[in-house]
């Protein structure tokens, strides 16, 4: 083989390994994230977490792979990354079962805390060993003389490229087509071919330095170490990536939670920050870069608005435009980065910077911001700080103060009028003032400045905004924000998580009123239907909840019951049994038990047939705690029930369709399904729309729920399987299947 030959040979194995090496690091992930979601009650945290953490071991993996560029040949570089491998499989027993043993809360440390020491048990190592090559990589293409430094950085494109891919198909066709076993081997032999590449890629890098004594082809390249690089310029580089990373945590929980609960949907914001990488290290990045410094100004405009705004509707605008401004504020921030990045002989401290940006990032939205905030503010804070970087990017004030004027005038005059349609009226007065405001200070003043006015009246903004709520009440947890809203209709107060109503309840003295049970839970829906009928045939049977929200089906109990509640989160149970804001617990005239745990792991310690109802209301959030719609958890559910007991499933969602699920649930276990969809409700303050189903293994109990007395708008019909799929399993469960596209 000549050399031209196997230069070539090598430039294609050694961007198959960047593009693979991603991939299998982002599928090691994804696998992770759905190990782990279930067994917190598939809180967004969990997601949140686990980016955390793997930007901390990003920030492990880029620094080892410094300290080895910097300390070793390349020859002793591949011989410890060929034990690195070695090792992280031998050390990690990579099965399903090692994230789902136990208590998440045994460790007694916070459930984020507890999140990063289950990752750094199980896929850590093999993440960290992955995560050294895209250094390396570029440090070997230098040393193979494949072409001028600038060459390494396409490298890097293609490994994003790799995590894209990953990214886009996991949820798509590798979790549909394989449960987590499958999932585990596949990671386990793509890891493998991998090491093999990578080990091939370093030995050719090798045998290049050595055959050319040590030397590098590229004539203007300093050596290594030759110029410093000042701590300013590498702490740039670290908040150039951490204001992104932030951002991306920041709006994949504002999108999921705050505008649409659509399960899948953190993928997407990923994906575009993903996406921004490929662009800003393509030739498609240096066409654009003259055009992203006013981009950068109006996306942040734009995002600012929608979030001072608490605008939400139309959805899927609403969205488009968050997803669009954050591409554009993933380019313009990751282009500055790419416009100052050093010589390929000072990559490896280019990529270490990027690193600690983004694990500083992703901590801050991880840890630090829930303990400090009680809502989810780190995301106007990271839009406030991209406003103050912009002055660095673009200074519109060159063109002159008359200009600056005009343009100050043109927005106090057109942002009330823009924003008058969907926002209270305080608001667009001050937010004019503000407008107008702006023009004064930015007149004369430095750059540093500047950018400090800016970030200062953006943060004004939010405040401003956020004061026009009706909010009673708010508090934060690993689970999310929770909110105790005052309505005038009624008058009555509901607790809300995001855009979600946990439950409504009447302000009243009168204690028959307070008990009426509203929304979802209304005695004219189909739950109500479903009560009277166990009722009718069991007077004091036992009742079991998965799912508090406000205690509303509390209200049903009668003396000698016992309704059993099995919640996830305290805080719901503080602010359901705090009388100042909801009394059903309280007022119930039966006998009420609070069991704060996740509903399987509560059942478990349950007695074997004791209860004459099950009601499964954990299915109105984005994150969708999957595991409570599995064969085995169908088979507790049959354990904890009577012969002729009633499991009854709230499976009310825009978004996702439960019911072929549940249906093929209940044919495999030998049960009858029905199922009951309220939706053509009247504009009455009384009832929600919602939809439920009915299983059971009596037919006389179905027969009873089937002959209950319903409304002319709904009624009971049979739910039957629409096809073939199996059913969800613990090792294989697809959302996908469940989206209504």
């Amino acid at each position: 083989m000549t050399g031209a030959t196997a230069a070539r040979l090598f430039a294609v194995v050694i961007v198959a390994a960047a593009f693979c090496s991603s991939a299998c690091l982002f599928l090691i992930e994804l696998f992770a994230g759905k190990l782990l979601l279930p067994r917190f009650g598939g809180a967004p945290g969990v997601w949140v977490s686990c980016l955390a953490f793997f930007q901390v071991a990003l920030v492990a993996a880029y620094f080892h792979a410094d300290r080895l560029i910097r300390l070793c040949g390349p020859r002793w570089q591949v011989v410890s990354q060929a034990a690195v491998f070695a090792g992280a499989v031998a050390i990690v027993p990579l099965g399903v079962s090692v994230a789902l043993e136990g208590d998440p809360r045994r460790f007694g440390l916070p459930l984020a805390v507890t999140v990063i020491i289950v990752l750094a048990a199980t896929v850590g190592p093999l993440f960290y060993a992955l995560a050294t090559l895209s250094p390396l990589f570029g440090h070997w293409w230098t040393r193979a003389r494949q072409g001028r430094g600038e060459a390494a950085y396409g490298l890097y494109a293609a490994g994003n490229a790799g995590s894209f891919a990953a990214l886009i198909g996991y949820p798509f066709v590798i979790e549909p087509a394989a449960g987590l076993a499958g999932q585990a081997g596949l990671a386990i032999r793509l890891y493998a071919v991998v090491a093999v590449l990578a080990v091939a890629c370093g030995g050719y890098a090798a045998w290049c330095s050595r055959r050319h004594g040590g030397q590098t082809l590229v004539p203007d390249m300093p050596p290594a170490g030759a110029e410093s690089i000042p701590w300013s310029r590498w702490l740039r580089w670290a908040l150039l990536a951490a204001v992104p990373a932030s951002w991306l945590s920041s709006l994949t929980t504002h999108a999921t939670v705050e505008v649409a609960p659509i399960p899948l949907l953190w993928v997407v914001p990923l994906a575009v920050y993903l996406a921004s990488f490929v662009i800003v290290f393509s030739q498609w990045g240096r066409r654009l870069r003259p055009f992203e410094p006013a981009a950068l100004a109006a996306a942040v405009a734009v995002v600012a608005w929608l979030i001072a705004g608490d605008v939400t509707d139309p959805t899927w605008g609403v969205l488009a435009a968050h997803l669009g401004g954050f591409l554009v504020v993933c380019v313009g921030l990751h282009g500055m980065l790419v416009d100052e990045r050093p010589v390929a002989e000072q990559l490896s401290s280019f990529y270490l910077a990027m690193s600690v940006g983004g694990a500083c990032g992703g901590l801050w939205n991880a840890l630090v911001a829930p303990a400090v905030f009680n809502a989810h503010h780190e995301f106007p804070l990271a839009v406030a700080v991209t406003a103050g970087l912009v002055v660095h990017a673009w200074q519109p004030w060159r063109f002159g103060r008359r200009w600056l004027a005009i343009g100050g005038v043109a927005a106090a005059v057109a942002v009330p009028i823009l924003m008058a349609p969907w926002l209270p009226t305080p608001r667009p007065v001050w937010l004019a003032i503000l407008a107008a405001a702006i023009v004064v200070p930015l007149v004369g003043l430095r750059q540093v400045e500047r950018a400090a006015v800016l970030v200062a009246l953006f943060i004004a903004m939010f405040w401003i905004g956020e004061k026009t709520h009706r909010v009673s009440f708010r508090t934060r947890t690993f689970f999310g924000v929770l909110r105790v809203c005052e309505d005038a209709n009624g008058p009555s107060r509901r607790l809300m998580h995001g855009s979600i109503t946990h439950g409504v309840q009447l302000v009243s003295a009168d204690v028959e009123r307070r008990r009426i049970p509203l929304s979802y839970y209304a005695e004219a829906g189909p739950l109500g239907s479903v009560l009277r009928a166990v009722e009718a045939g069991q007077p004091s049977g036992r009742v079991g909840v998965a799912g508090l929200g406000v205690g509303t089906i509390a209200a049903y109990a009668r003396p000698g019951q016992e309704f059993v509640f099995f919640e996830i989160d305290p805080a719901v149970v503080r602010i359901a049994e705090d009388p100042r804001w909801f009394t059903f617990l309280a007022d119930c005239r039966g006998k009420v038990r609070v069991v704060v745990d996740d509903a399987r792991l509560a059942l478990e310690r349950e007695g074997d047939a004791s209860f004459d109802l099950l009601v499964i209301d954990a299915f109105t959030g984005d994150s969708v705690p999957t595991h409570l719609l599995t064969r085995e958890a169908f088979e507790l559910y049959g354990r904890k029930l009577t012969a002729d007991g009633v499991l009854a499933l709230h499976v009310s969602n825009k978004y996702l369709d439960f019911v072929p699920a549940v249906a093929a649930l209940a044919a495999d276990a030998g049960w009858m399904a029905l199922r009951g969809r309220d939706a053509d409700v009247p504009p009455e303050f009384a009832r929600t729309p919602s939809e439920w189903m009915a299983v059971s293994r009596s037919l006389e109990r179905t027969k009873a729920i089937f002959s209950q007395p319903t409304s002319a708008r709904w009624r009971w019909e049979p739910a039957l399987p629409r096809d073939r799929r199996p059913p969800w399993t613990d090792d294989r469960t697809a959302v996908a299947e469940a989206l209504r596209w």
